[in-house]
């Protein structure tokens, strides 16, 4: 089936056309049909236009991009994410998107996207419910992390903590630890309804599914191993103890 006939959604102009203009010069088996910029827009042009193929960011105004999954009970277009956002490519891979391109989105990624429509074919299951499922779930498996010269992809369970340092953070895992190109403020934003993260002081983001030691002497501070002990300042004392009892971790 070529072309494929596909839109492009994403609130941001510039970023359609360009995408637009990557498709029209690199990936001749796509035919842009149209182009929209939020979810309900989307909605009509896949109605009217049957189409096959659509470029979704997910991050947009109003309604995030995985909405557009709502409005269709068994949908027949494959997907392709295009976001800046990284900490949804686990979930969308987990269920068999055609691929998630991550922005800037460079040429070489979207052909390569573009090629695997051709071994492309929908489980058994219905992938879209699946996407809607993990969505729910308040914890995120993986988290991708941009290292300056890249990305790596760490299992939460073995994260300890984060670790301000600027415009920059610290993540400490089983593993040892990676510089991350993000404040700590992203890191808590993202994990805010994991049971597991606590901000207990401007400097660190913990995993309190790790700890080894909680002590009120000395000083309040938690720890990992005997090397290290990290401050819980005064004034989140009390919301730490509280969120320790919340979440059976006391």
């Amino acid at each position: 089936m070529l072309p494929y006939k596909a839109i492009i959604v994403d609130d941001e102009a510039k970023a359609r056309s360009l995408l637009r203009n990557f498709l029209e010069e690199y990936c001749p088996q796509v035919l842009v049909i149209d182009e929209a910029p939020d979810v309900k827009t989307a909605v009509k042009l896949i109605n009217k236009n049957e189409i096959d193929l659509v470029f979704l960011d997910i991050e947009m105004p109003n309604e995030n991009g995985f909405a557009l999954f709502d409005y269709f009970n068994s949908p027949k277009f494959k997907t392709i994410f295009c976001t800046a956002y990284s900490e949804y490519a686990i979930k969308a891979f987990e269920v068999s998107a055609v691929d998630y391109i991550l922005k800037p989105i460079g040429i070489q990624k979207l052909i390569d996207a573009v090629n695997k429509l051709e071994g492309y074919h929908l489980h058994k299951e219905n992938q879209l419910k699946i996407l809607q499922d993990n969505l729910s779930e308040k914890r995120i498996k993986k988290l991708a992390v941009n290292i300056g010269d890249g990305m790596i992809f760490l299992d939460l369970n073995d994260v300890f903590y984060f670790e301000a340092d600027g415009s920059y953070t610290h993540v400490h895992h089983k593993e040892g630890k990676h510089l991350a190109v993000k404040k700590i403020k992203y890191f808590e934003d993202l994990l805010c309804t994991d049971a597991r993260f606590f901000r207990i002081h401007r400097s660190y983001l913990i995993n309190t599914e790790l700890l080894k030691k909680y002590s009120k002497k000395e000083g309040l501070f938690v720890s990992y191993d005997d090397q290290v002990m990290l401050p819980i300042s005064r004034e989140r004392k009390e919301e730490f103890e509280q969120f320790m009892q919340q979440n059976n971790l006391s």
